[in-house]
């Protein structure tokens, strides 16, 4: 510690902070460590034990059937497991024993050897191994091992298969396991018989003969396994004293039919662990480093608050003494401790100036004792007390141009800048008031920007307040537009509208000095005092020269003020141009999947409309939810149709209609009433729904099926925003005072809100906060549909406070479509040919027209309805029209179409697919193509286009679009 008091108070300060941010990274860091520790371990037990019930639903079929040799391979594919060292697998109930399960031939030879043993039981299974078996088990010496656990395996499978062989005196000293007793007791009979048999000379030799069924690696030492299986669970064995030291063992039960049949050991070392510390050690030392050289960078700008004005202090200090000049005063910056250090400091020099004054007051009467005896001495002596006042008044005015000169260079705003002046000025030259005027180019008038003065019934002069305006001429300052410093010695007499008011104050002398950049005025820095012809001539120059800084500051302000409000203007393009970019992208997207969703919604729409159409004995409740389909299914289409728009401006030739939003939004309350009430419910949630709609609220004129999706989005995303339930309002309202206001729809939710950063990004298409279950579609559609209507959204949220969204619609006229042709009357019965190679769309195209009275044969692709128009036209009945689908296989729409046009130029082609609204906006008309409708088919466009190409059949040019 002694050593550190010798350093410097900047370099204390930075210590002190970078050793308390240092150890508390260190805390962190080892509580990071250790958290991820536990983390791993928990996860390593996951993992294995995961590994293990799956092997053990693996070996079941091995052990029910005792196909050990199943049971190794199953081990075997351990081997993909680097960090797993041993295995085995424990039968409980196996009916034979394998080879793997004989401990020792050393071991069992010592207890059935007749001369080593004289148990009842010993002797019973020694009479019964095979002869050559009893040989090699007597003379064993510890070679040939495998070959006689084979053997032994063998005779005892033999012993345990060939009947009972429990008797009360043989096993009178072998300890039964509950198992075995159970068993017993009930009396087995065949296969269970011989699982008893095994089990009872289990429990005889349980060293001797092991319940192991399989092992990994498969020649482990026995030593090496556990000697019986444990209840099912993860244990940590410790190793050392380094975490990673240790193994993780885990027994699973391998179940059957609810019965435990065995047990599965698995043993993995910690080796990963160490892998993964090593790596979190290597990411928290880069941490460490990062934030310490952060802190010390901070620590190098913060330590200044409290070392400058020290040093400043200091400075001061050995200024004085070396000087002897107590008139220097430490300037005072904060309220604070410090500050009241530099009181007293400035306080003990007054003291000293006060006693170095009354010295200089004895000095100057004996100054005049001796000018009474030396007149030259004296007038010398007065001349030299001129220049010293002098001088101090030049330094005195240099200091403070250097004080305000460095205020102003630390502001980038014009009021700032032009208070300090002022303040400065006030004070220091002093004056009773002073203000500043901004030259507007245009007119030559100039605006007051800042007025202050000692007294306050000064700043408020008539004519002279902020914000006033009069024009250059009409001040009498039209001097200062050539460069020069306009002196008003007694303003009594000045000319000029300015110069009488402030005479009315009482100031009756004043300079307006200009404000010069580039040799063009920009402004005049005015000053007035209350005498008459206060002013000196270095007075002026000082205002003159202190004028070329205020200049240049303020034409820097003025600049970094432009260009600050021209980089957000750019800020905010750029981001209305990304945006715009995203839903053009959007919207190019749409035309890929188009075909394949309207494909999909053809046999939905299709066959709504033929069941409310055919089916009379519908109930009422039938028929709403029929139209429910059918209007959500051509919304979606729809839909589909307008997402191309996202990057095209709707066209003002497309009709808009009037649309009562309270209607709207009851009609949109009712469809998604499963969403926000009954699937809700059905998981205990409630979710409060109201309404609040106006009374005679003005119609709006737009397209209602998009209205109605951006409405049906806004509640969606509001349910999703509740997960515990909560309360959801619809209202619509007036925007404005007026009638002709805005119409305002809302959806409030009191879910959990949106934090910053997600509101901003909220627009943005295939954005997301609901993961896999959101598409991120839903804003950026409902924005899309308000840029087509010309209307606003504006959403305001706060993290737990819930969400607010307003569309904004203006009240405008309808647009009444244009005038269409006179509905065509429907066709005679027509011989019709429709080709199209999805299965439901050709089903609904034949109810469809077969209803309409036509003859229909129907084809799933271009080659075979190429094929049928060739064999009608050699039977001598050729089609009447032929209705195509565009994206087909091998032979799509377009050449169909080209190839009978070719063969058949009367014949009339009508292309009925998923890209029909994009191909019609964009005028793609194929060859040999009369008429283009887009799916799903509607009966009433069916019986009009037919209608229209057979009263056209020989018109040219051939293509038209519906």
């Amino acid at each position: 510690m002694a050593a550190l008091r010798n350093i410097s108070i900047k370099r204390k300060l930075m210590l002190i902070i970078m050793a308390t941010s240092g150890v508390a990274l260190l805390l962190i860091s080892a509580a990071f460590i250790i958290y991820e520790v536990g983390a791993f371990r928990e996860s390593m037990k996951t993992d294995l034990s995961t590994q293990a019930a799956i092997m053990g639903d693996i070996a079941t079929p091995a052990l029910d059937f005792d196909k050990y040799k199943d049971a190794e391979e199953i081990l075997g594919a351990l081997s993909n497991k680097q960090h797993v060292v041993s295995a085995c697998i424990f039968s409980f109930y196996s009916s034979t024993f394998s080879a793997g399960e004989i401990a020792g031939p050393g071991l069992l030879a010592g207890q059935l050897k007749p001369v080593a043993n004289a148990d009842p039981l010993a002797a019973y299974v020694y009479a019964r191994l095979q002869p050559q078996t009893q040989r090699e088990l007597t003379n064993y010496d510890g070679t040939h091992g495998v070959e006689l656990r084979q053997a032994l395996a063998e005779d005892l499978n033999q012993i345990i298969q060939g009947g009972a062989i429990y008797d009360a005196q043989r096993f009178g000293r072998v300890k039964l396991s509950p198992e075995t007793s159970r068993l017993l007791a009930q009396n087995p009979r065949g296969t269970d018989l011989v699982r008893l048999n095994r089990m009872l000379l289990q429990d005889a030799y349980p060293r001797e003969l092991e319940n192991i069924f399989a092992r990994y690696p498969k020649y482990i030492s026995r030593d090496q396994l556990p000697a019986r299986p444990e209840a099912a669970g993860a244990r940590f064995v410790a190793g050392g004293f380094l975490p990673w030291t240790g193994r993780l063992a885990i027994f699973q039960d391998v179940v059957d039919n609810g019965e435990v049949v065995g047990s599965i050991y698995l043993e993995s070392d910690l080796l990963e662990m160490r892998e993964r510390l090593w790596r979190y050690g290597g990411i928290v030392v880069l941490f460490i480093f990062a934030i310490s050289l952060v802190t010390y960078l901070l620590s190098a700008v913060l330590q200044r608050i409290i070392s400058q004005p020290v040093s400043h202090l200091a400075e001061t200090a050995r200024a004085v003494s070396t000087g002897k000049n107590y008139s220097i005063r430490a300037v005072k910056r904060s309220q604070d401790e410090l500050g009241q250090l530099m009181d007293g400091f400035n306080e003990m020099l007054a003291q000293i100036q006060q006693r170095d004054a009354a010295l200089q007051q004895a000095h100057d009467k004996l100054e005049r004792r001796v000018a009474e005896r030396t007149y030259d001495l004296q007038l010398e002596v007065g001349e030299r007390r001129r220049t010293q006042e002098a001088l101090q008044q030049q330094l005195a005015r240099i200091s403070l141009l250097n004080q305000i000169t460095h205020g102003i260079s630390e502001r980038q705003d014009l009021p700032s800048i032009f208070q300090v002046v002022l303040g400065q000025l006030e004070e220091h030259l002093p004056v009773d008031m002073g203000g500043v005027y901004l030259l507007e180019p245009p007119g030559g008038f100039l605006t007051v920007a800042a007025l202050q003065s000692k007294d306050r019934r000064l700043s408020s002069l008539r004519g002279l307040v902020p914000g006033g305006t009069m024009s250059l001429e009409q001040t009498g300052f039209d001097l200062c537009q050539a460069g020069q410093v306009v002196y008003l010695e007694n303003t009594a007499r000045a000319r000029g509208e300015v110069a009488p008011k402030l005479a009315a104050a009482g100031l009756m002398s004043g300079v307006a000095v200009p404000l010069l950049v580039e040799g063009k005025l920009f402004g005049i820095l005015m000053v007035a005092r209350s005498a008459p012809q206060a002013f000196s001539a270095d007075d002026c120059e000082f205002l003159r020269m202190l004028s070329e800084h205020v200049a240049l500051a303020a034409h820097q302000a003025r600049l970094h003020t432009e260009l600050e409000a021209a980089y957000n203007d750019l800020r905010h393009s750029q981001q209305a141009v990304m945006q715009q970019d995203r839903l053009r992208a959007l919207g190019q997207m749409a035309s890929g999947i188009a075909h394949d969703v309207n494909n999909a919604l053809s046999p939905v729409v299709g066959f709504a409309g033929l069941i409310l159409n055919q089916e009379p004995n519908l109930s009422a409740s039938s028929k709403k939810h029929l139209n429910y389909i059918k209007t959500a299914g051509e919304d979606v289409a729809h839909i589909v149709a307008r997402l191309r728009e996202f990057y095209r401006p709707r066209d003002q030739r497309d009709p808009l209609f009037p649309v009562s939003l309270n209607k709207l939004a009851l009609q949109v309350i009712e469809m998604t009433r499963p969403r926000w009430r009954d699937i809700p419910q059905g998981r205990g949630i409630t979710v409060a729904m109201q309404t609040r709609l106006a009374d005679g609220l003005p119609e709006v004129v737009g397209i209602e099926s998009e209205i109605r999706e951006a409405l049906t989005n806004l509640i969606l995303n509001a349910v999703d925003a509740m997960p515990q339930g909560g309360k959801l309002m619809v209202r619509t309202r007036l925007g404005g005072l007026a009638a002709e206001g805005p119409v305002l729809l809302e959806v409030i939710d009191s879910g959990v809100g949106m934090s910053e950063e997600t509101l901003k990004r909220a627009l943005e298409p295939f954005f997301s906060t609901k993961g896999k279950r959101g598409t991120g579609m839903g804003l950026p559609m409902v924005y899309g549909v308000m840029e087509r209507h010309g209307g606003k959204i504006d959403i305001q949220s706060e993290r737990g406070k819930g969400t607010t969204v307003s569309l904004s619609f203006a009240v405008r006229p309808a647009t009444a479509p244009e005038a269409g042709p006179t509905p065509a009357v429907a066709p005679p019965p027509l011989h019709l040919l429709c080709i199209d190679d999805e299965p439901m769309v050709r089903e609904l195209l034949t109810a469809l027209l077969q209803g309409e009275g036509h003859r229909v044969q129907a084809a799933d692709g271009g080659q075979t309805g190429l094929d049928l128009f060739h064999q009608a036209a050699e039977r001598g009945r050729p089609f009447d029209v032929v209705i195509t689908d565009l994206g087909m296989p091998n032979l799509d729409g377009r050449e169909v179409a080209k190839i009978l046009h070719h063969e058949s130029p009367a014949t009339p082609v009508i292309m009925l697919t998923g890209w029909g609204a994009f191909m019609k906006s964009d005028g793609d008309i194929p060859v040999g193509v009369d008429l283009i409708l887009s799916k799903p088919p509607r009966a009433g466009e069916l019986r009009e286009a037919l209608a229209k190409v057979m009263t056209k059949k020989t018109a040219t040019p051939r293509a038209t679009q519906v």
